[in-house]
């Protein structure tokens, strides 16, 4: 499957009773956070670039689960509208009832501007009474929170969460987003599609999206030494599945992205470079994940409907790859 789901997870090997610091971020997750002890640390990839850290207390009353990743599109509202999709439609929480209409925007760090998000559920009936959700951006990467309880209420949850939240050793980097975090909403107008068909191979085509994908990180690059455009608003479109959500930009026109799972992997599908070059009309579909790899697939002579995208995607049919500088392409693609 080439989409979301990452390998299996190794074991980054840190004694239980030893805090550890993750490389990039600065973020540091000691070994007890708020009552709670860690009981796994792992890296679904090789970089540190998808890692999960387990808590439990020890009567196994309370658990708590702490991701960190680097989506492929830096956004918390994006994120937690996909993490809440991810709860909502797990079995053990199918009946989850939400604490308050919309979540809560909060500051996790201190610095006055509630760029993060949470939400607290009651949870009758189940094996947990209460469950939580929190994202809190740190610099381009989500740190995501799940936490449980078998016996505490929602509102009695929400007091064990903000304390783990506390517990937590941010770095500078938590404090650099300035805009305060707001819920997803609908799109108010829904994309429609018409009958779109793969394109046949067109290695031009080809070369312009995998050469665009090289100039795209480059100027990713330099844009963090020049002052930030506003950030993006985004909007759901459609209704919501537990392998994709299709969000559209404020910051684009024509096109859609689909965030896969509730992890930073995400599908983009927009005008190809050739096709508004040719007048052709045809749009690109790539995958970027987690680690910075976007891989390229065949084109549609139209604008594909997300079920068509994700069949294509799952299939496993790329034309090509880029990471870095570093671009690999699949011959039959020419």
């Amino acid at each position: 499957m080439a989409t979301a789901t990452p390998a299996a997870a190794r074991d980054l090997g840190v004694p239980a009773d030893k805090g550890w610091k993750h490389a990039e971020t600065g973020l540091i997750l000691m070994s007890q956070l708020a009552g709670l002890s860690r009981i796994a640390l792992t890296d679904a990839t090789q970089s540190e670039r998808d890692v999960a850290a387990q808590y439990d207390m020890p009567d196994k009353s309370v658990f708590a689960t702490i991701y960190l990743f680097h989506p492929a599109i830096s956004d918390v509202a994006l994120w937690f509208d996909r993490s809440q999709t991810a709860l909502e439609t797990r079995d053990t929480f199918r009946h989850a009832a939400p604490a308050s209409a919309d979540p809560i925007a909060f500051t996790a760090a201190n610095n006055g501007t509630a760029t993060s998000l949470r939400q607290v559920y009651a949870t009758p009936g189940g094996a947990y009474r209460s469950t939580a959700l929190a994202l809190v951006p740190v610099g381009e990467w989500i740190v995501s929170i799940r936490m449980s309880a078998k016996t505490l209420t929602a509102d009695q949850l929400d007091v064990r969460l903000q304390q783990l939240i506390k517990a937590i050793r941010w770095p500078s980097s938590a404090t650099t987003a300035t805009s305060a975090a707001a819920p997803v909403t609908a799109c108010t107008a829904p994309l429609t599609f018409t009958k779109a068909k793969q394109a046949k191979p067109n290695g031009a085509d080809l070369l312009m999206s995998l050469m665009s994908n090289t100039v795209a990180a480059k100027a990713k690059t330099e844009e963090k030494l020049t002052p930030q455009p506003p950030h993006p608003i985004w909007c759901r479109d459609g209704t919501a599945r537990t392998e994709y959500g299709v969000y559209r930009s404020s910051a684009s026109t024509g096109g859609y992205v689909m965030a896969l799972y509730d992890a930073g992997r995400v599908i983009s599908v927009y005008p190809s470079l050739m096709g508004q070059a040719d007048k052709s009309g045809t749009y690109a579909v790539s995958l970027e994940d987690v680690e910075g790899t976007t891989s390229v697939f065949p084109s549609f002579t139209a604008l594909p409907s997300p079920k068509q995208v994700w069949d294509l995607v799952e299939s496993g049919k790329r034309n090509g790859t880029v990471k870095g500088k570093v671009i690999t392409i699949n011959p039959k693609a020419l």
